[in-house]
């Protein structure tokens, strides 16, 4: 029997990520999308499970977003291509070869089958007929903003549209209007009307209305304004619409709501209101695949399903209009991380992981769910991976959730082993049951990975999360907490060699901690800000994403921006760091680290940067696989040379 060996950052290649799981009407088979990285690229194709076995049904390499049409006998999935044009296919439930509805000049987001097969409501960015490449163009002439998105580039003349494909003849219609972003479309029942949400304000992008648009006549009515709103969904009665969304009674960090509204008196009801518990799925994980999946679904008999995030796992609950939330399917310490409902028969088609188990589809009929693939299980086969330690710690503030992954193998002496503190970014995300390859490749090179759940971090209460106007007091205390206690939860720690990392809003919280204590041997900070006042500015969420957090604009609030701003405080930073950033990371820009940088060359701090190009705020997640692979060589090179190595093995 060959012995299993520690995971190795090459072995990213050979991860599946699952995805995308959408039931057929009729309840006997469901697609999904298995994706798979290379070298340069990951390659994506749809598969058909009868809930026994499963086979690909597309060859990629850029497939995704399968739907079926409402009889069953046929999927409509996106093509994309390689210049970023994507297409509209249609194939036979039956096999063959796909055929091409319509083409589009930008990448699909979404996609939804009207009930009767007349149509298909498409998402994708708008472009005029004489659009061109910006690198084809003698100026970029903007007049709104932001002018750049991360992941999507320049997008100041590219709102997200919604558009009708008619079936079969492959015409195409935007309804949504010129200028204006718009998403979600859902059907109602007899397939007269659209609901979508579309977003009027450039000033204020987050707040959105729901409009319902009558095919036949090119009628629209708005009935619901000034929401945030991530999902719709039109129940089987054609009186009611499901909202997932918030009015901001906690500015941006409102936790997200179900919401039934009226269709004919435009009247809302709160169903979640008294859950104080987020229903969209915000765990970290860095083996997801590509989706469309709404997240939001009813049956037959009037149940909509929703998720549910409660400390690190993420749930499925069910409500009734005029009823009280109740859970329906328990992720257990993991998290279920999207799923779909057959109408019939509530057949529930989901992905699930867990911290040592990526991604992999179940079947739920009622009874015991049903794991349906095996992509990975080569890990469990091959691989040696360290299971969390879960940890309730006592802060000054409440109780905090808190996990040590040890390093892979044993260790047979004390106070022997490195170690890294992790920030999650957000910093309305969190840590639990999601995999984190990133994790499992510091464990294996010898480092325990220490992580927790911080105040504003999500899956407690709104509350909790509401760290508005607070940044550095009472989440810059928790993680020093975490510093503080890990050793005594876990005594192999050495307490004199643990480095601080983090991304995002964990790369600030990394910046800001090094200002303030050098109790860190080693620093990594990652897509991180350091200058809150150019963030506000340059970041294509900036001026309202800071304006919410720290507290109006920085010509209002300097104080409150300057507190925060790690290279106004500069000169206290001693701990060698590491900065990692992407070239074109346009949601903390490039100035964020190379100011950053520059300071502490400029003061003698021992410090290197890595820049990568081509990748965006997403490098981590779904970077360039040969990128992600070399960041995290970087990682361990970096913590060896600065921590050592684990002893005692």
């Amino acid at each position: 029997m060959t012995s299993r060996k520690p995971l190795e950052p090459g072995d990213l290649y050979r991860i599946t990520l699952v995805s995308n799981p959408r039931v057929a009407p009729s309840g006997e088979e469901v697609a999904f999308v298995a994706t798979r990285p290379s070298r340069e690229e990951y390659s994506s194709a749809i598969w058909l499970t009868d809930g026994d076995k499963f086979k690909p049904v597309t060859g990629g390499p850029k497939d995704t977003c399968p739907v079926w049409s409402h009889d069953s006998t046929m999927i409509s999935f996106v093509r994309t291509s390689k210049d970023g044009g994507s297409k509209i296919m249609i194939l036979s439930s039956e096999g063959g070869e796909p055929w091409v509805l319509a083409e589009f000049k930008q990448p699909i987001s979404q996609s939804t089958w009207s009930p009767n097969g007349e149509f298909i409501a498409v998402v994708s960015r708008h472009v005029g007929e004489d659009w061109k490449k910006y690198d084809e163009r003698e100026v970029l002439l903007i007049d709104t903003i932001p002018p750049w998105f991360n992941g999507a580039g320049w997008i100041f003349d590219r709102p997200s549209s919604v558009y009708l494909v008619s079936y079969p003849s492959g015409g195409v219609t935007r309804i949504s209007p010129d200028g204006v972003n718009a998403a979600h479309p859902t059907w109602s029942p007899t397939g007269r009307y659209l609901a979508y949400a579309r977003y009027p304000s450039m000033k204020e992008p987050y707040k959105g209305e729901i409009v319902i648009y009558d095919i036949e006549t090119g009628a629209e009515k708005v009935l619901v304004k000034d929401m945030s709103i991530s999902g719709l969904a039109w129940s089987p009665t054609e009186d009611i619409i499901a909202v997932r969304g918030h009015f901001f009674e906690k500015g941006l960090v409102t936790h997200h709501k179900i919401y039934f509204l009226n269709v004919d008196t435009g009247e809302m009801e709160c169903a979640t209101c008294a859950l104080d518990l987020n229903t969209i799925n915000t765990v970290n994980s860095d083996v997801r695949g590509p989706s469309c999946v709404n997240g939001l679904a009813w049956d037959k008999n009037g149940w909509l399903y929703f998720h549910v995030h409660e400390a690190g796992k993420v749930h499925v609950y069910r409500v009734k209009p005029g009823g009280e939330p109740l859970p329906y399917l328990n992720a257990g310490n993991g998290v279920i991380d999207e799923f779909d409902v057959n109408g019939e028969d509530a057949v529930i088609a989901y992905t699930y992981m867990t911290p040592t188990i990526p991604k992999e589809l179940y079947l739920y009929r009622g009874g015991e769910p049903v794991r349906v693939t095996d992509f990975n299980d080569w890990i469990e086969r091959e691989r040696s991976l360290s299971e969390p330690m879960h940890n309730i710690v006592e802060g000054s503030n409440g109780s905090l959730d808190l996990w040590i992954l040890p390093p892979e193998g044993e260790r047979d002496c004390a106070k022997c082993v490195p170690w890294v503190l992790y920030v999650h970014g957000g910093p309305k995300t969190s840590f639990g049951g999601g995999f984190m390859f990133e994790f499992h490749v510091l464990s294996a090179a010898g480092f325990a990975v220490v992580y927790g759940n911080p105040h504003g971090s999500d899956g407690y209460s709104e509350e909790f999360a509401d760290i508005r106007g607070k940044y550095g007091t009472i989440d810059y205390d928790d993680i020093i907490l975490f510093a503080n206690v890990a050793p005594s939860l876990y005594d192999k720690l050495d307490p004199e060699r643990v480095a601080i990392a983090g991304g995002s809003y964990g790369g600030w919280m990394v910046n800001y901690a090094i200002t303030r204590t050098r109790i860190f041997k080693a620093a990594i900070t990652m897509r991180s800000c350091s200058n809150w006042t150019s963030f506000w500015g340059a970041s294509d969420i900036g001026w309202y994403f800071a304006g919410d957090h720290v507290g109006g604009t920085p010509w209002e609030n300097p104080e409150g921006y300057l507190r925060i701003s790690p290279l106004f405080h500069a000169d206290k930073i001693e701990t060698p760091t590491l900065i990692i950033h992407g070239l074109q990371d346009y949601r903390c820009p490039l100035d964020q680290a190379l100011t950053l940088y520059t300071a502490l060359k400029v003061r003698g701090v021992d410090s290197r940067l890595a820049l990568f190009p081509g990748e965006n705020h997403d490098l981590s997640r779904t970077g360039t696989p040969r990128r992600r692979i070399k960041r995290l060589e970087i990682e361990v090179e970096w913590l060896k040379e600065k921590l050592g190595g684990s002893a005692g093995k």
